[in-house]
């Protein structure tokens, strides 16, 4: 029996002017790995949550054609069992981590399946050690780093044993190692039977091991996608002798395991400077943005941020902007419109949101609900609401995270006439090599502070 079989899906989300699925056929067999590439909101989400029954029966809309997993509908049956079948790994893995450590999380799905204790004690081991978190599994979960949520979501599914697995931008917040270990363990569920259907934007190592690359346009299937050629050089130099934003003077902090994360770091970023901040999961990356932005007191040294020593937010409102990885996290006007202009009424600044909307490419979204964007455009409305304040510093978490070349160039298009225009000071954390080669004036590399191989 064929897993996988679709014939003739198409779809279209309730509030949708037009569809995101037209006549999908696709088959996949048992040990095959299938990638699916495309731009953001081109459909390819839309395909695995048809195949793993969210559509329609979380999300609603109009589902046509047939769909058939292992024998089943799972469109039109319970979500519980489908699961005992299909397992998925969402865009935010977040959504699906629900215990409080690492271990505890990958034998969650085990315990809800009734398994014996003994049996999902072997799975679990089995699991965290495929995906190189072995190290990590006493680990409370609130403590890992977005790339160790990735890797925990998909070792949860791993151990549940389901035999077709549905991956949405499994890799989008992996360092490279992780990407490597993330398709090592791909290929060894591909060679024991596993179907495996994968949703990217960056391929990599992948590409080689997919047995067929399907491209994505508009809701439609094509036979076959070649690789984007890395973008030009978008940037010819910032600032660099411009006045101080940053001034870090051996800094520490964010703890873990009693260990700090960023440990005697020292750092000048000038008015105008487009940094890019690199380093393996773990790293600090996201620690050093939240102490930037006064989100987490320093435990040692000097902090400046903006003429304001030791920051905190309600000193730095419209001083700072931070972007965080889900943009879903910080979004909080009933339209898009209004969501630009929060920022600056807040500030007591008169503001017009329509050249800002038309630069972002949502002004026919103006009176839209900020939810029914595609997750790409939810990322640049987020953005838009940073820039509408104007900040002194610009701090983006994983900026090209679940977007294509061309969606995450456009926005730091963005971010790059901000700092050129108005002297912004710009620190982006990214894996993302292409990003920094065309947009960095400067790159930071963090390394682990226990100078140890785990992610």
């Amino acid at each position: 029996m064929t897993p996988v079989r679709v014939r003739q899906l198409g779809y279209a989300y309730a509030s949708a002017h037009a569809p995101s699925l037209c006549d999908i056929d696709l088959e996949v067999e048992a040990g095959e790995l299938v990638a699916l590439v495309g731009r953001s909101g081109c459909g390819k989400s839309s395909l695995l949550y048809s195949l793993n029954g969210v559509i329609p029966q979380a999300l609603g809309g109009r589902r046509t054609g047939a769909v058939e997993v292992l024998g089943i509908d799972p469109g039109h049956t319970r979500l519980a069992e489908v699961s005992r079948r299909v397992g998925m790994v969402f865009q935010n893995p977040a959504a699906q981590l629900f215990r409080l450590t690492v271990e505890e999380d990958v034998a969650f799905g085990c315990e809800n399946l009734g398994l014996a204790p003994a049996e999902t004690a072997a799975r679990v081991d089995e699991a965290l050690e495929r995906l190189g978190l072995s190290p990590l599994r006493r680990r409370p979960v609130q403590q890992l780093s977005g790339g160790q949520q990735q890797r925990l979501a998909l070792a949860g599914v791993l151990a549940m044993g389901c035999s077709v697995l549905l991956l949405d931008e499994p890799s989008s917040d992996l360092d490279e190692s992780g990407r490597a270990a993330l398709w090592r363990a791909l290929a060894d569920l591909r060679a024991a039977g596993h179907s495996v259907v994968v949703s990217e934007h960056r391929l990599d190592g992948g590409r080689a091991l997919a047995d067929r690359v399907l491209a994505f346009d508009a809701g439609r299937l094509a036979p076959t996608a070649e690789p984007f050629p890395a973008p030009a050089r978008r940037r010819s130099g910032g600032r660099g002798d411009g006045q101080p934003v940053v001034e870090l003077d051996r800094v520490s902090g964010g703890y873990t395991r009693g260990k700090p994360v960023l440990e005697d770091l020292s750092l000048t970023v000038r008015r105008g400077e487009m940094i890019g901040v690199c380093g393996p999961n773990g790293s600090g990356k996201t620690t050093l943005l939240k102490l930037l932005a006064g989100l987490l007191p320093p435990s040692a040294g000097r902090v400046v941020v903006s003429g304001v020593e030791r920051p905190r937010p309600a000193r730095l409102a419209g001083r700072v902007g931070l972007l965080l990885q889900n943009p879903d996290e910080q979004l909080l006007a009933d339209t898009v419109a209004a969501e630009l202009s929060f920022g600056p009424r807040q500030l007591g600044r008169p503001f017009d949101p329509l050249p800002l909307l038309a630069r972002l490419g949502l002004a026919q979204y103006r009176d839209a609900s900020p939810f029914a964007l595609s997750r790409g455009e939810r990322q640049r409305l987020a953005l838009g609401g940073l820039l509408a304040m104007q900040p002194d510093l610009l701090l983006l978490d994983e900026p090209t995270s679940g977007l294509d070349q061309e969606s995450w160039v456009a926005l730091l298009d963005l971010v790059a006439e901000q700092a050129a225009a108005n002297g912004t000071a710009v620190l982006f954390t990214t894996h993302h090599r292409e990003a920094v080669e065309a947009f960095a004036d400067r790159v930071i590399t963090l390394s682990r502070v226990d100078g140890g191989d785990v992610d």
